[in-house]
């Protein structure tokens, strides 16, 4: 699986690595030259690592508006209301307080002080999740068959709330891949193979 790691110009790379690592928790990792005039610095969270650079070295003006339009989606570990609270008691900025979306996830929404958003997010406590495709289910029409104690998602289940085959499955998997990502057949086959791979109602197959 490949690793993405964003980029971010900031005006300072000191006082966004004290951002990072006293208020939001995320750990050092390299810093160039040294720590006392960083030119480069990247911090890391539950495995996930965002990389910074000052602004002037990329021909950003200093006055530059920062962050527009830039929301980075984490998926953290831990338990993310307690996350979300000692984040509020640090003062960090709050723009989105923490909800449970329609869509089975639990989320918040913070700026760091060049205004880039970081959305902290975790599947929902109260969801629970569909075994042969991993969709979060919160609500009855979600479930296969309509029926709450289903394991498996109204997606991957036959009107009666039966587990469909693999290959209906996978063909569903495909086409929706294909239809929402622009995908070849080819590419979106190798991709839902993996993925159902991993999910437990296929791992044996």
């Amino acid at each position: 699986m490949g690793v993405i790691s964003p980029t971010l110009a900031v005006r300072d790379v000191r006082k966004t690595i004290d951002f990072y690592q006293n208020s939001l928790g995320f750990k050092l990792g390299m810093v160039f030259p040294d720590i006392n005039n960083p030119e480069y610095a990247d911090l890391a969270k539950d495995g996930m690592v965002l990389m910074f650079l000052p602004a002037k070295n990329l021909s950003i003006a200093e006055k530059a508006t920062r962050g527009i339009g830039v929301n980075l989606y984490m998926q953290i570990d831990g338990d993310i209301d307690q996350y979300y609270h000692e984040l509020k008691k640090r003062g960090v900025n709050i723009v989105i307080d923490i909800k449970d979306e329609p869509y089975g996830i639990r989320d918040f929404t913070v700026a760091d002080i060049d205004g880039y958003q970081l959305t902290f997010n975790q599947v929902s406590k109260t969801a629970k999740k569909c075994l042969s495709c991993s969709m979060p289910m919160t609500k009855a029409e979600d479930f296969g068959g309509g029926n709450p104690a289903n394991l498996y998602c109204v997606h991957c289940s036959n009107q009666d709330g039966s587990l469909k085959s693999y290959d209906e499955v996978f063909e569903g998997m495909v086409n929706l891949m294909i239809k929402t990502q622009s995908m070849t057949r080819e590419s979106a086959e190798e991709a839902v193979k993996g993925y159902m791979a991993r999910m437990p109602a296929w791992s044996g197959d």
